[in-house]
């Protein structure tokens, strides 16, 4: 591996491709460069022309290595939508090592076995997330090697992805001169740019709000405990109100951004907005207060649609440390306020955090996924130089394990 090449996050978004070259300095990761280009090559989430889409990654690429003065060879890419899935999953082995303690390689084939769930033929695992093992019995064990014991019982979370979602991702990253390191579920790098350490530890909900789909991660005493997609986000706010205002795309998404979702906002029922008449000549005039109780009722529906998944799953109480909105699409007015009111629990935005050097342009929600890809793509080189020199490490039986699964080098290495 060449240690010296910079950390590069790709996040494929549904309407542009955002791109992040960042570099260690001592301890800090500090941003060197970023891109950024649109396209309109997918189709609610998933990508639907593939010249365009790589195109798009070819120009901010391009961008992004002209800004950092560094090539963009190797890639972390961010994957995502509707047909990612994931499930918990458990697992025993027996205790194989030297006096019954734990080796690598029982971790190995513990967390092998979770990834055996049942998934659709036409799917394959993206990722092995490791969430504790247990040693005859004694939970909460973290790296349980060299402990004495004859049941080693691992949980994960398992996500699994449409063969044809993930080959299409790659060959448009690939098609663009870029070799991808790994695919990553892109609400975990969202979560990785966002979070902290103690939100994550006491449990916390991350909503990226995209322009096609909203993705989401649950957070549960420091682990993965639910993840899932819905087919509404940004545009489908702005399709609302060109519908119910009878006027253009464009005008709709000016009145969205300008108005919101807040329903008490005040003089919002004394104040009116003129837009363009669809389909004829001149403008005309609707009240403020009505765009907002559109804007208002799709926010509901989305946020109700996720909650109700939580409650199924009996995890409505967990995030303790709150909502955290990102994305492009959390920029709406608002959205904090009827988050709150659907959820039960307090709601922040989220930025990226944790990087140093050029912040100013990746600043914004709608960088959370590329900054936190190249977040995830820092800890996991310096993990792996770590395994160099530890070949127990919990890094080389958990990449030794993804390599049973995994047709490309994806997965994480996450503990």
């Amino acid at each position: 591996m060449n240690e010296t090449r910079p950390f590069v996050g790709i996040d494929l978004g549904s309407s542009a491709v955002s791109v992040v070259v960042a570099e260690l300095e001592g301890e800090r990761l500090v941003v060197r460069g970023c891109g950024l280009a649109r396209h309109d090559g997918a189709r609610k989430g998933v990508i639907a022309n593939l010249e365009e889409v790589s195109e798009a990654v070819r120009l901010a690429t391009e961008e992004a290595e002209a800004m950092a003065s560094l090539p963009v060879e190797v890639a972390v890419v961010g994957i995502g939508g509707v047909p990612i899935r994931g499930v918990p999953s458990t697992a025993s082995v027996p205790v194989t090592g030297r006096d019954n303690t734990v080796t690598g390689g029982d971790l190995q084939r513990a967390l092998s076995a979770c990834a055996q769930v049942s998934i659709p033929e036409d799917f394959r695992v993206l990722d092995i997330i490791p969430c504790g093992f247990a040693l005859d019995g004694q939970p909460g064990l973290e790296h349980p090697v060299g402990m004495p014991g004859n049941r080693l019982d691992a949980a994960a979370y398992v996500l699994y992805t449409n063969r044809t979602h993930a080959e299409t991702v790659e060959q448009v990253v690939n098609l663009a001169a870029v070799k991808i390191e790994e695919l990553v579920y892109e609400p975990l790098a969202a979560a990785e740019a966002v979070l902290t350490e103690d939100e994550k530890e006491l449990g916390c909900l991350v909503l990226d709000l995209g322009y096609a789909t909203t993705e989401w991660l649950l957070y549960a005493d420091g682990v993965v405990a639910s993840s899932g997609a819905v087919p509404v986000a940004g545009r489908h706010f702005t399709a609302d109100l060109a519908a119910m205002l009878k006027t253009t795309t464009a005008a709709a998404e000016r009145t969205k951004r300008q108005i919101g979702a807040a329903l008490d906002r005040e003089g919002l029922e004394t104040s009116a907005i003129e837009v363009p008449a669809l389909g004829a000549d001149g403008n005309q005039v609707h009240s403020s207060a009505f765009a907002a109780e559109v804007l208002h009722e799709r926010a509901r529906d989305l946020f109700i649609s996720v909650h109700r998944v939580l409650v199924r799953q009996g995890l409505d109480r967990a995030p303790r440390a709150g909502v955290v909105l990102t994305g492009g699409g959390s920029r709406l007015d608002g959205l904090e306020e009827v988050a709150e009111t659907i959820f039960g629990h307090r709601v922040r935005p989220g930025s990226p955090r944790g990087l140093a050097g050029l912040m100013e342009p990746v600043s914004g929600p709608e960088w959370a996924v590329a900054c936190g890809l190249v977040r995830l793509h820092a800890g996991r080189r310096n993990r792996m130089l770590t395994t160099r020199a530890n070949r127990g490490s919990i890094v080389a039986w958990l990449r030794s394990a993804l390599g049973d699964f995994f047709e490309m080098g994806g997965g994480h290495d996450r503990v």
